[in-house]
């Protein structure tokens, strides 16, 4: 299993929302939907990740928190504190992190593969908790593979016991191996 820590996951993805968005930006006091759909120039169309653009455009309203047909630092600033806090669909994960390393790939596939387990109260989002928590029970299963409990039956006893003769002044000794 991945090491799966689910604030990397987060951070990484937060990470990448920023980048991106700062990369459109370009300058801008804040960001159309106009900037995203037609990018002000060939740089930015082809550095900005083509799945994060589709996020955007997308997800504008959600993260255009005040309305203002802009989505400014503030609202970026707002909706990354809401994913943190209510934690991240399915469809976000994968559009948010698809730009990800191979360490942030692995650790996304697994979470993917299992966001129904992770996905503990079934609100249809996972928090950096709940991924934590899924991966400490992931941890104890395979400690528990790996070093199953001794029955003890299967034990020998070994103990030593001196009796006290009250004839002589000798101690006899009793030895029991079982």
């Amino acid at each position: 299993m991945a090491n799966l820590i689910g604030s990397s996951l987060f951070t990484g993805a937060i990470s990448g929302l920023n980048a991106n968005y700062l990369l459109m930006l370009n300058g801008a006091d804040g960001l159309t939907l106009d900037n995203i759909l037609n990018p002000s120039n060939d740089t930015i169309r082809y550095t900005v990740n083509q799945t994060f653009r589709s996020y955007m455009m997308t997800n504008f309203n959600q993260i255009d928190m005040d309305g203002d047909g802009k989505i400014g630092i503030n609202d970026v600033n707002n909706y990354v504190t809401k994913l943190k806090t209510q934690g991240m669909t399915y469809n976000e994960l994968t559009q948010l992190c698809a730009n990800g390393g191979s360490t942030m790939s692995s650790l996304l596939d697994t979470v993917l593969s299992n966001f129904n387990t992770i996905d503990t109260n079934h609100d249809g989002r996972v928090t950096q908790a709940e991924i934590n928590a899924y991966r400490i029970n992931e941890q104890i299963k395979d400690v528990k593979e790996k070093y199953p409990r001794i029955n003890p039956t299967q034990m020998s006893m070994f103990y030593e016991s001196r009796i006290q003769d009250t004839d002589s002044t000798s101690d006899k000794e009793d030895k029991v191996f079982g």
